[in-house]
């Protein structure tokens, strides 16, 4: 699980965006998705709206959302 799958910038700011429910991003196969609760995903949850407001606030930065979607990544491939 996680080989090959990229968690990217744009993962992240759609996370950042998104207003309804619990959101969190999930990988699912090979797609990583924002579903609309992270108490329901259906796959491999990786990161939520809650720990991203806890950590970077309500606005994350261009630069932020790089460096966490890089962070994620290697998450993911960590044995």
């Amino acid at each position: 699980m996680g080989t090959g799958v990229t968690i990217t910038a744009d993962d992240v700011r759609v996370l950042a965006q998104t207003t309804e429910g619990d959101p969190a991003l999930v990988v699912v196969g090979d797609d990583v998705r924002v579903v609309p609760d992270a108490q329901a995903a259906d796959g491999h949850l990786v990161y939520t709206k809650a720990e991203l407001v806890a950590e970077y606030g309500e606005e994350i930065t261009d630069v932020q959302a790089e460096v966490l979607a890089a962070g994620l990544t290697a998450q993911l491939v960590q044995p």
